[in-house]
């Protein structure tokens, strides 16, 4: 067995015992088993990226060996019982009623009058008195599954087929750009990535799908697809719409009518009588979690103007990787997003799912530092479970936030060297 097997071999076996153990033990998040397995992932994670960022030889062999270990990690996380504080369980509710004839903008799974609407796996979820907060697209989808099968487990496959068409996508658009096809496990062996989709299951699975498919179809030139599969992945979570000026003259005017048009057709039949951005504003006024940025700003002005701050400065960014980057260049898709994510009212680790298919180069290392390190956030549900309140500990954030710091200041040092180093070399002739 070559060394490139070893390697591939030795890392695959290690995080796919750590997701069986995660599976069979159930071990609740934020715990110390938890944690434990999530670092041997981690760690096997980081070994894998030291081959694919080396450009490992052509051996599809080896290549084929390491996509099928990350189907493998997914697999065994899927089969343990959805817990009812999952938010697949809200999911399968809101596709449900939907199915009845029920706007589920208009109600909330808590009205008596909706009791024929639950089973025993919606009955207690936590969010039953709350209004529910997922865009158009994402109702659709929910509504979509709940046809097929009304179960969490039939939604969470849904969400794992997603992840999975995500990983082909990603692959397809890498080859169509001249990268290297390795570079599509960065995605799929990301923790982050199979924890958030297989083990939790987030609705995020299917933006990032949305995401990853408009960035392919816009290298191929079919601005029309591309600009619907924009819209899908605004609609299904509003986050990536900071990315519009990428789109700036890279779309025809048909195009952009196409967009609004679709936009206003998945919002409509939700929009009779309910506020169907309900939740967004409910967020910005009530909800923190992990924000310091937003929370700093919300306390020197309001939260209103640090939610436009968050807005804008993610547009800003788009802005200027518009005029510097490539369309196909990761870091133009990834940067407005995490800048817009890092200055939000909350940050959930899922929310980071949207960036992952574009973490594969080092323009956005820090953005990889980052999907592994607010994993450590999970701490809080533990805290929670013991009585404790819904507050990241500030050494987590510090401890969050300062190793994506590092990363991009060894960023900017590599990037400086090597623009020095030619001048140098001239000097010494």
């Amino acid at each position: 067995m070559s060394r490139l097997y070893f390697w591939i071999a030795a890392c695959g076996s290690a995080y796919l015992a750590a997701m069986i153990a995660l599976a069979v033990t159930e071990a609740p998040l934020g715990t110390k088993t938890f944690f434990l397995f999530a670092a041997v992932a981690t760690t096997a994670y980081a070994g894998l990226l030291c081959i694919v960022w080396r450009s490992p030889p052509e051996r599809r062999h080896a290549f084929t060996l390491a996509v099928l270990f990350a189907i493998a990690f997914r697999v065994p996380l899927v089969v343990p019982p959805v817990r009812a504080d999952n938010d697949l369980i809200r999911y399968l509710w809101d596709g449900r009623v939907q199915t009845l004839g029920i706007n589920p903008y208009a109600v909330r799974p808590a009205d008596e009058a909706l009791a024929f609407t639950h089973t025993d796996e919606t009955r207690a979820m936590p969010s039953a008195r709350a209004r529910t907060p997922y865009p158009p697209a994402a109702q659709l989808f929910f509504r979509f599954v709940v046809s097929i099968h009304d179960s969490s487990r039939a939604m969470k496959l849904a969400l794992v087929a997603c992840d999975l068409l995500t990983m082909l996508v990603l692959w397809r658009w890498l080859g169509l750009t001249g990268r290297d096809k390795w570079l599509t496990l960065a995605y799929a062996w990301n923790p982050l990535v199979v924890l958030e989709i297989a083990h939790s299951g987030h609705i995020d699975a299917l933006g990032a799908l949305w995401i990853t498919a408009a960035a392919f179809w816009l290298a191929r030139r079919r601005t029309a697809l591309a600009t619907v599969a924009f819209v899908l992945a605004v609609a299904t979570k509003l986050l990536p719409i900071v990315l519009v000026p990428l789109l700036w003259r890279r779309i025809t005017l048909r195009d952009g009518l196409l967009g609004a048009g679709l936009f206003l057709l998945l919002y409509l039949p939700f929009a009779s009588g309910t506020d169907v951005l309900f939740g967004v504003q409910n967020v910005v006024q009530h909800v923190r979690f992990n924000g310091p940025v937003f929370r700093s700003l919300a306390g020197l002005a309001s939260p209103d103007v640090a939610a436009r701050v968050a807005v804008s400065v993610g547009l800003l960014t788009a802005a200027w990787c518009r005029w510097k980057l490539a369309i196909d260049d990761p870091a133009a898709w990834a940067w407005p997003m995490a800048v817009a994510i890092a200055c939000a009212p909350v940050v959930y680790p899922w929310y980071l799912l949207y960036l992952t298919p574009f973490l594969f180069g080092r323009a956005t290392l820090p953005l990889t530092v980052w999907s592994c390190s607010v994993l450590s956030t999970y701490v809080v549900w533990e805290i929670a479970r013991n009585g404790g309140g819904w507050v990241v500990p500030p050494a987590v954030i510090l401890v969050e936030y300062l190793v994506v710091g590092v990363s991009c200041v060894l960023l900017w040092w590599g990037s400086s060297a090597r623009l020095t180093a030619p001048a140098a070399s001239r000097s010494t002739e």
